[in-house]
């Protein structure tokens, strides 16, 4: 009996020692058996984490992914088609063009409404969305200035053939050119025929004008040539001259050759004083309301001014301001010496010298009509024209 005791003792003690067994039956644990345990532990926690970030991201993914594929739909259905939708979380962020007419506030809107939305940020740029026209290159005027046998050319010219064109056109009347001012515009518009027509003319008058000054502008379609010789006929003969080629031209025209010391006749100051006040009659030179710009009707009025002004060269005028009594006496003596430079700078852009004006802004002081009534102070918001002796 002791021995089968004894071996069921041993028995037991064989298999306990097992690795197999638990840990409660070892006497000892060594480290590896240590480290086994915590490895387990820090691959199951990272796992669960695994587990959790993803769900938390997917989720959260196929949120932003609702709100990207609902916001686009409103998009389209308000108009935006080139508008752009990031969701990060509950925050859209718009991104694209705006075109015609859109506004982003409008495309801002038709979001922030949306279920699941909190917040709208970013920005939309507007795009031209029309057709694009052709815009037409045109260079400024071109200035020819002689004197005996030197002359000098400025402005712009569409290629180099043209400025050789200029060159052999005016080398052989004039034997100094210095064209050094006159370039080469890359995409220039040349209207054909007026600077070959501009050069001839300068060509057949420079015997009897030996110095003077010719600008020919064909974006403004403008011939103004000026200088002075020694009596009237010769006067009127060269300014018949120039304007013959502008007429042909289609070109208005400046043909401001003057008599040199020859003062202007009574007959003419008087002449030119009665067509000034038949244009003026009834008529006023038109401003923008409280302000010195010049409105549509004020030029086209301007303009029969000129053709007035240009039939007597050598008459001088006075242009004189005057405004209603509205507002502040000092006030309205600036606004009519306002004018009244506006007016200058017109008959001066339109080949008029400054030298021929002299300029007064009166203000209120000199009414012609009763500012009590609107139709009065319309009479007393005007300009003057007055021929000058002398």
């Amino acid at each position: 009996m002791a021995g089968k005791k004894r071996r069921g003792v041993e028995d037991v003690r064989r298999y306990t020692r097992s690795p197999s067994g638990p840990q409660s039956f070892h006497e000892e644990l060594d480290d590896d058996t240590i480290i086994s345990s915590a490895s387990f532990f820090f691959v199951s926690l990272v796992v669960f984490l695994a587990i959790v970030f993803s769900s938390i991201y997917f989720g959260t993914q196929s949120i932003e992914e609702n709100l990207e594929a609902r916001s686009h739909a409103a998009l389209a259905a308000a108009g935006f088609d080139a508008v752009a939708v990031d969701a990060r979380g509950a925050t859209l962020y718009l991104s694209g063009s705006l075109v015609n007419d859109q506004r982003e506030r409008d495309a801002f809107a038709a979001v922030a409404s949306l279920v699941g939305v909190r917040g709208v940020e970013g920005k939309l740029w507007p795009v031209f969305s029309g057709v694009l026209e052709e815009v037409a290159i045109v260079g400024g005027a071109i200035e020819i200035e002689w004197k005996g046998d030197t002359a000098t050319v400025r402005g712009n010219v569409a290629s180099e053939d043209r400025r050789d064109f200029v060159r052999d056109a005016l080398i052989v009347t004039f034997s100094t050119l210095d064209m050094t001012g006159l370039s080469v515009l890359e995409g220039l518009t040349e209207e054909p025929g007026w600077l070959g027509a501009t050069l001839g003319l300068i060509i057949r008058i420079h015997p009897l004008l030996p110095e003077g000054r010719a600008i020919v502008s064909p974006d403004g379609k403008l011939l103004v040539v000026t200088g002075e010789v020694e009596d009237k006929a010769l006067r009127n003969e060269l300014n018949e001259e120039i304007t013959k080629t502008a007429d042909e031209l289609g070109f208005a025209v400046n043909p401001a050759i003057r008599a040199l010391e020859v003062g202007p006749t009574q007959e003419e100051i008087e002449d030119l004083q009665v067509s000034l006040n038949e244009l003026i009659d009834g008529r006023v030179v038109e401003f923008a309301s409280r302000s010195f710009e010049l409105t549509v009707r004020g030029t086209e009025l301007l303009d029969d001014i000129l053709e007035a002004l240009r039939s007597a060269p050598e008459v001088r005028a006075k242009i004189a301001g005057h405004t209603d009594s509205r507002g502040s006496a000092a006030a309205n003596v600036i606004l009519s010496e306002q004018r009244a430079n506006a007016v200058l700078s017109y008959l001066i852009a339109n080949g008029e010298s400054a030298d021929r004006f002299d300029v007064v802004g009166y203000g209120e002081s000199r009414p012609v009509d009763s500012n009590d009534t609107a139709e009065g102070r319309a009479r007393n918001r005007r300009i003057e024209f007055t021929a000058l002796e002398g």
